[in-house]
């Protein structure tokens, strides 16, 4: 890990430099905040540790100015670094400052040594995936937490540079690292090793594994520098093959003739509506507060039973929203508003479903000559600025992005504008010709008088003043002229996707219902939905159920126990909850927060030590409370973006890789479908090549779009790379796939894209499905059958889904 330490008390910065070093951790140190800014405009850290009073630039300004790019128009090296304050002055309010102004955690003078130490491996979780406790390679293995090395169990002695190569290689086998990069990531920045240098230490590396018994570990890539080689593979078949046991159960079925099933459908459908009575009685009470635990438990057991026999009759749809209300129901904790409002919707959308009207997924007819576009939900873009030409371009192509754009090109207009109607985001120019206009005091009303309005500065000027000011007036984005209008659109596009999210949920776990009762009062009103949890037996149920944001633990959770396997309970403590948080693949990045009456320093590292992000004591100081629930939610927003295409909004290749194998893995215990499929669009080179990148890009993006409001919540939809996407149907047959898909792609191909010279011209997709267990057990062989079926839909002329073989 990489840190950077920002300190001008010499004394200070030595003794934390040389703890640091201890640690194995590398060093750049800074005495000024100048001095800090530069090493991070330039080098890419893990962690940087910030003092607040600081000569040239102060430790405030550094966070606000390193969080809205610098002097980058979009993107600075460690934007996304997490920040450590350190502060003498123990203060609520600079604390809130602190945070405020970007930084991830602080730490009060004199310094705690251990605390630090803990403080940093959090804030590294963050940044990077959590160290596995074993990194191995055949017989050679590496233990991160004693730093050990072995081969055949017999231990192997390597300098501090030949250990962190070794590191490096294990933990990235894939990838190629130049001299330069190895360079960067293994010597701190006053060192600069020379070429020689670093092929010594590789050198040195090679002769001492292969004393050991290793052999051609470590390969060169001619002119590109060095990669870890992958270890001979053991022989022989590893494909395993599931049981009939866990086999799809409809696959094994005789199915009957389809208008066989109708008529019995016909016959007996007036019995299931009859059963939506008591569902229906149950979200009326629910609604009036008067629900008892009797009439919740039958609503539960006729959702159950819907589940079954809607899917054995073919209704899917209607099964899988049974599903959504059981598990509702099934919640041990009170049901509120938020509940009411989800039951209602999905209790509609089922009668709908049983009584044949439902018409939610018929295609809507589209006039033939007539575009249409996707929209954020009516969202409008004001653009302000006297630039007219460049606005009206801008205005234009945010229609062909969906979004609706008015443009004024003085602030008078963009006044009267606004009280016509409120724009969800305005994109501001800080410079205008008439006399008396000032962008950055217009910038400030806006905050002032219209907090929830998102604000992009878009401006020529480069000074840190503004970007200063920019930034504490509380601008999303600092957009540098001249920038592509692609870019602009991205940003702004990005911005209403952020702005259009759900209410943040929260997860509290507390033994002492007075404590949740305070919590509740303190930040209920903040708009967060609130689950409550009194009884840790249930955590893991409700976790699975409610998929929160936060997780709010106490240390102590008196009366709960748990069987230990053997013929004795134990006391279930926070520690434990949020030890197997970090240890499931699903969860591991939950942002965890723990409360406790403890103070000791030995309580505090422990609830680092097990996972958490955050530590609080109690009694519970509401605006410290509130500040770090914030922070650690942005946090989550944060890493949830990185996840995403930028382009598309939709999910990128890694994390698509993994939601999918984690719905395999539920279809499999679940004994249910599973279908993946393969898209393209069909001669997307020739859209590039006759009408340019930009447009392109719209396409892409419309169709990121599309698939996101085409599929379910609980489906995977990602990018692969250039204009191929995958999406993954959990509980899903390969024939109900491709209705969809071909649904989706009936709308897709009727749209008019407007090219620059007035052109219009019109893309299709062609698409391949595979289904779990038919056509395969994993997502690499599920794939390759798709994407065969896919080349097939090509061949046979495109603009089609294909799900068989032949």
């Amino acid at each position: 890990m990489k840190i950077l330490l920002v300190e001008d008390d010499r004394s200070l910065a030595n003794l934390l430099q040389t703890t640091l070093n201890w640690q194995h951790y590398q060093v750049d140190t800074a005495i000024d905040g100048q001095q800090g800014w530069e090493l991070a405009e330039v080098f890419q850290y893990d962690v940087i540790l910030l003092d607040v009073m600081l000569p040239k630039l102060d430790g405030i300004s550094f966070c606000q100015q390193l969080r809205t790019g610098g002097h980058y128009a979009i993107h600075l090296p460690n934007q996304e670094t997490p920040v450590l304050l350190m502060t003498a002055v123990d203060t609520v309010t600079n604390k809130v400052m602190g945070l405020d102004a970007g930084a991830d955690d602080y730490l009060v003078k004199p310094i705690n040594l251990d605390e630090l130490l803990a403080r940093i491996r959090a804030l590294g979780r963050r940044t990077q995936v959590q160290r596995s406790s074993k990194l191995e390679w055949g017989e050679l293995q590496l233990h991160p937490k004693n730093c050990e090395v072995t081969f055949a169990g017999k231990p192997i002695s390597l300098t501090l540079k030949e250990y962190q190569l070794l590191e490096l290689f294990l933990r990235y086998p894939e990838q190629i690292f130049s001299q330069g990069r190895l360079s960067e990531q293994l010597w701190a920045q006053h060192e600069t090793p020379t070429e020689n240098a670093v092929r010594a230490q590789i050198k040195g590396l090679r002769q001492k594994l292969k004393q050991a018994g290793v052999k051609d570990m470590i390969e060169t890539i001619y002119k590109l520098g060095y990669r870890l080689r992958r270890p001979n593979q053991e022989s022989g078949n590893r494909q395993k093959s599931l049981s009939l046991d866990t086999a799809d159960p409809a696959a094994s079925s005789l199915m009957l003739p389809a208008s066989d099933l109708w008529e019995i459908w016909q016959e007996c459908r007036q019995s299931y509506v009859d059963r939506l009575t008591i569902i229906e009685q149950a979200i009326s009470a629910l609604n009036r507060g008067d629900l008892t635990r009797e009439l919740q438990h039958q609503a539960e057991r006729e959702a159950h039973t819907l589940i079954g026999s809607l899917g054995s009759f073919g209704l899917e749809e209607a099964s899988q929203i049974s599903r959504q209300i059981q598990q509702i129901f099934k919640q041990e904790l009170s049901l509120g508003n938020f509940e009411v409002k989800q039951l209602r919707q999905l209790f509609e959308k089922l009668c709908r479903e049983i009584s044949g009207e439902c018409q939610i997924d018929k295609p809507q007819e589209i006039p033939e000559n007539k575009a249409i576009y996707l929209n954020y939900t009516d969202s409008n873009l004001l653009i302000v600025d006297d630039d007219l030409v460049l606005a009206e371009h801008l205005a234009t192509e945010a229609v062909v992005w969906g979004i609706q754009a008015e443009v004024a090109t003085n602030l008078q207009q963009a006044k009267q504008l606004i009280l016509k109607q409120q724009p969800n985001v305005v994109l501001l120019d800080l410079s205008f010709g008439e006399i008396g206009e000032n962008g950055l005091e217009f910038l400030a009303q806006l905050h002032r008088e219209y907090p929830e309005i998102a604000v992009l500065v878009f401006t020529a000027r480069d000074n840190m003043s503004d970007r200063v000011q920019a930034a504490r007036l509380g601008s999303k984005g600092f957009l540098q002229k001249p920038i592509a209008p692609s870019q602009v659109l991205a940003a702004i596009s990005q911005t209403l996707q952020q702005s259009h999210q759900t209410l943040s949920k929260l997860l509290i776990v507390d033994d002492d219902p007075q404590i949740l009762k305070l919590l509740e009062k303190v930040l209920e009103p903040e708009g967060y939905h609130l689950i409550l949890l009194d009884k840790a037996q249930q955590f893991w149920e409700v976790l699975e159920q409610t998929a929160p944001d936060l997780l709010i633990l106490d240390v102590e959770l008196y009366g709960c126990s748990i069987n230990n396997g053997i013929s004795s309970t134990s006391e279930l403590s926070g520690f434990d909850l949020c030890q197997i948080i970090r240890n499931d693949p699903q969860w591991h990045n939950l942002p965890i927060l723990f409360l406790s009456a403890h103070t000791d320093s030995e309580t505090v590292l422990q609830g680092f030590e097990a996972g958490a992000d955050d530590f609080l004591h109690k009694p519970i100081v509401p605006t410290d409370l509130l500040i770090r629930v914030r922070k650690r939610l942005e946090q989550g927003k944060i890493r949830r973006q990185t996840e995403l295409d930028s382009l598309t909004g939709v999910s990128n290749r890694g994390k698509s890789m993994l939601d999918i194998t984690r719905l395999l893995r539920l279809a499999v215990r679940q004994q249910q479908p599973f279908s993946l499929a393969v898209l393209d669009l069909d001669q997307f080179k020739l859209v590039n090549d006759r009408y340019g990148h930009q447009m392109g890009d719209r396409v892409l993006n419309y169709f990121g779009q599309l698939l996101n409001q085409s599929f379910r919540m609980e489906d995977v939809v990602g990018r692969w790379g250039g204009e191929e996407f995958v999406v993954g149907m959990y509980g899903i047959s390969k024939q109900n796939g491709v209705k969809r898909l071909e649904e989706m792609l009936d709308s897709f191909r009727k749209i008019k894209f407007s090219a620059r010279n007035g052109s219009e011209f019109q893309v299709t997709f062609s698409g391949g499905i595979a289904q779990f267990i038919e056509d395969g057990e994993d997502l690499q062989t599920l794939y390759r059958v798709a994407d065969q079926r896919l080349y097939r839909a090509k061949n046979q002329g495109r603009n089609r889904v294909i799900a068989t073989a032949s």
